[in-house]
């Protein structure tokens, strides 16, 4: 006796509301979003779900499924860093930051989920502050207001100065230079000392 078995193909489709979930998560992996409404029921089965028009910054956007549209409001948490003081520019953010769960809003600029040693403000982080991209950047190699070596450099000729950095820079970047009353343009080298040739 043989027994046959037949395979029928069965198409799995992930909810509306995962790929919702989905979408948010793919620009704040910290996110938890616990209740999602719609002004009308989202489709068990559908063909399409398009974001074209859904705005992730966000809690309330539209999307459309099959051709047609739909609003929907996220109610979420979300894992941010935030200042416990004033943190100035080109201070360390790490030692002046604590990561806090607060209420999914519209932000002017994407939190950082991760922030490590080498993070500094780019301008002044008030207390309570959400760190984010604008507001921070990696540390240069040579600091604005630093104190750096300089050597000049014609042809056999070195000579060797000391001087004060008029903007951040890294490595092969330019770098204007304050020495006594005069200011040079030079390169920043892998050491941090500026070149001017």
């Amino acid at each position: 006796m043989k027994i046959l078995f037949f395979f029928i193909p069965v198409f799995l489709f992930a909810s509306v509301k995962q790929k919702i979930i989905n979408f948010y998560k793919n620009y704040y992996p910290t996110i938890k979003i616990e209740k999602i409404t719609s002004n009308k029921p989202f489709p068990k089965k559908y063909k399409t779900v398009d974001f074209k028009l859904a705005n992730h910054k966000l809690p309330s956007s539209t999307l459309i499924i099959d051709g047609k549209y739909y609003f929907y409001t996220i109610k979420a948490n979300i894992g941010v860093w935030k200042a416990t003081d004033v943190i100035k520019v080109n201070m360390p953010v790490l030692n002046n930051a604590v990561f806090k769960k607060i209420k999914f809003r519209s932000f002017y600029s994407k939190p950082l989920t991760k922030i490590n040693s080498k993070l500094v403000a780019s301008k002044i982080i008030s207390k309570n502050a959400i760190i984010n991209e604008s507001n921070t950047k990696i540390k240069p190699l040579i600091l604005r207001g630093q104190s750096v070596s300089v050597l000049f450099k014609d042809k056999n000729i070195e000579i060797y100065s000391k001087g004060t950095a008029l903007n951040d820079a890294n490595i092969n970047e330019s770098v204007k230079v304050k020495i006594g009353s005069k200011i040079y343009t030079g390169t920043a080298d892998n050491n941090g000392d500026i070149i001017i040739k």
